[in-house]
């Protein structure tokens, strides 16, 4: 781990030789936190985006549980019940590694800062799958979806069963809700979703 002169500081250690003694305000490791805070509680908010609204309610009952457990369920707050408890669920990293990282990409956001900025570095995500037959063979056609400017956009990624290539459209949706993605998705009709498929075989 890459460890700068804002860590030692904000950890209270010593600065490393040769660099002196930089001085940390303790308004300057406020705000770092809270960038951090931010940052958590983006990805926590893109968990829940992308995660099929059947699935939020076992996710919240598994919440519950883990929160009660721990002394920290918020009877009149279930949300943040299942904000802290995706928290956990998320491989975040510690304030240390985030902020020696941020000192080499911009991928992680600033405090304030909208989905657009942290969304340029996102890979598109698969959210939902739908089978298909083509020429008499079993597909299956997967919406991966990602965030680009200021809107959730999307295409299908299209695998024969049992084979590991694939091939992809370009971009064919855009809304501004996933959902609403996901709609469109599950609205096309087979032969709409085969001539996507014939438009991406070589």
């Amino acid at each position: 781990m890459i460890v700068t002169p804002e860590i030692r500081q904000l950890d209270g250690g010593g600065a490393p030789p040769g660099l002196g003694n930089p001085t940390v305000f303790p308004s300057d490791a406020e705000a770092v936190k809270g960038r951090f805070e931010e940052y958590c509680r983006q990805q926590v908010t893109l968990l829940l985006e992308i995660i099929p609204r059947q699935a939020v309610r076992p996710l919240y009952r598994r919440a519950r549980i883990w929160a009660t457990e721990r002394g920290l369920h918020e009877a009149k707050d279930p949300m943040a019940t299942l904000r802290g408890f995706c928290r956990e669920l998320l491989p975040l990293p510690p304030l240390e590694v985030w902020l020696a990282d941020c000192d080499h990409r911009l991928a992680n956001p600033g405090a304030g800062v909208e989905w657009a900025t942290l969304a340029d570095p996102m890979e598109p995500i698969a959210v939902d799958v739908r089978r298909i037959d083509h020429g008499s063979e079993p597909w299956h056609g997967t919406l991966e979806v990602y965030r680009g400017g200021d809107a959730w956009r999307g295409l299908i990624r299209f695998q024969r069963d049992g084979e590991e290539d694939y091939f992809r459209t370009g971009e064919i949706f855009r809304e501004d809700d996933l959902q609403d993605l996901r709609d469109r998705f599950h609205s096309f009709t087979v032969s709409t979703m085969s001539a996507f498929l014939r438009s991406t075989l070589p």
